[in-house]
């Protein structure tokens, strides 16, 4: 067991898939301290499988927590039922390899100045049209986050200094990019992160078309809340309305459809984010580029201050 770690996760309808997930929570080579979950309000048996697991010796057995919530809200739950020092995210439907919980603790206890580790994430491909995806996904831009990527929430760690320094994920989004925000407000903080490719979770692609295109919607909608990645987002919202565009790529004529599908896809999420979406608390302000929680504009002047640059906020 690794002292002073706490693992948490949301759930929600994952009745079908929740045993293979627990499975391999089961199966890792160290334990937390705590476990907690945090159930949206499913309605399959999702939480009744989870209750009824029949966990190793040595593994906690987690704390389940229903609460008709989105994500942001079930992992700051999930959280504040916690007193670790050192808190471990993941989400159902990722896998982690046995060694995982251990490879996210470990540099913690290496270097007392980190305040942040992630994995590296792989997509798992099983049908045609996942194996498809991610030969597609592979030769196609994606979006960059301002700053550098950082590990997304179903494979990373932080301390819980960091997490209240930033005021927790933003419970105002409605769909997604909880966790984009949350980082980058992280790096805007100045907080020290940390990735170690050894600690790896998989999880599977999107088994058909249409789970694909909802998730680049869902996904749309979520960055235009959180005004992150502008540029991307415009480059596709003028390709949907100029598909002609498309043949400048140097693709050109492969997969038009579905090249211009995903543009779509993404443009409507977006647009829908901009006209229907949440608006930031008034407290929170756009500093560099990134909108900043008022917890996350104290810790950056506060940092600044000690380290002797001007402070914005």
């Amino acid at each position: 067991m690794i002292s002073g770690t706490a693992l948490i996760a949301t759930v929600y309808q994952e009745g079908k898939g929740v045993r293979p997930w627990l499975d391999a929570l089961a199966a890792q080579s160290d334990a937390p301290e705590e476990f907690v979950i945090v159930d949206g309000g499913s309605t399959d048996d999702t939480v009744a499988q989870i209750t009824n697991y029949a966990w190793p010796a040595g593994f906690p057995k987690p704390r389940v927590i229903v609460q008709r919530c989105n994500i942001a809200v079930g992992r700051n739950l999930a959280i504040r039922n916690t007193a670790a020092s050192i808190l471990i995210c993941t989400d159902a439907g990722s896998f982690p390899d046995p060694n995982w919980l251990r490879e996210l603790a470990r540099p913690f206890l290496e270097d007392p100045t980190l305040d942040a580790v992630g994995g590296q994430s792989f997509a798992t491909t099983e049908t045609d049209f996942q194996k498809f995806l991610r030969i597609f996904e592979s030769g196609y831009d994606q979006p960059q986050a301002v700053g550098g990527d950082f590990s997304s929430s179903r494979n990373v760690a932080f301390r819980r200094e960091a997490w209240a320094g930033v005021g927790g994920y933003p419970e105002w989004l409605t769909l997604a990019a909880e966790d984009a925000l949350f980082n980058f407000q992280l790096r805007a903080a100045g907080k020290k992160l940390f990735i170690n490719p050894q600690a790896i979770v998989r999880w599977e692609e999107r088994p058909t078309a249409e789970a694909f295109f909802k998730l680049l919607y869902r996904n749309g909608f979520g960055a235009a809340e959180a005004q992150l990645y502008a540029p991307y987002f415009l480059r596709r919202f003028l390709i949907t309305i100029f598909p002609p565009l498309l043949l400048l790529s140097p693709h050109r004529f492969a997969h038009l459809g579905f090249r211009y599908r995903r543009h779509l896809s993404s443009t409507l999420g977006w647009l829908a984010g901009k006209l229907r979406g949440h608006r930031p608390p008034k407290d929170w302000k756009k500093i560099e580029g990134i909108l900043l929680s008022p917890e996350a504009q104290r810790t950056r002047s506060r940092q600044r201050t000690r380290t002797g640059s001007p402070s914005t906020c």
